[in-house]
């Protein structure tokens, strides 16, 4: 799930290898989706190789990425994605950093 603060935004899908932290967060043109999207990395994952976060319904949509959607189904399928990307994009318009924090 993605909050901010203590504001619920989406639900999310990613396959797992991101660490909590502290991850800076910028928007940066994605080629493969043809607009800007958030580009995320920190000391462990290099700004070169980072990560993104963009719409998608299931995991083989991710290559790696954080997927979002407004809703999330007990086969872990996505719902509504590009919706909760555009609330995404609206609530850090003016973010420079992300705090990740898994859930077990």
């Amino acid at each position: 799930m993605l909050y901010k603060g203590s504001e619920f935004l989406c639900f999310t899908l990613d396959p797992g290898i991101l660490d909590d932290g502290l991850y800076n967060l910028e928007m940066t043109y994605s080629p493969k989706f043809k607009r800007e999207l958030p580009h995320i990395y920190n000391s462990k994952f290099h700004k070169n190789r980072g990560f993104r976060i963009h719409s998608g319904n299931s995991l083989k949509d991710s290559n790696g990425c954080i997927l979002v959607g407004n809703s999330l189904t007990y086969t872990f399928t996505l719902l509504e994605s590009k919706k909760a990307l555009e609330r995404v994009l609206n609530a850090i318009k003016e973010v420079s950093w992300l705090v990740i924090t898994t859930l077990e």
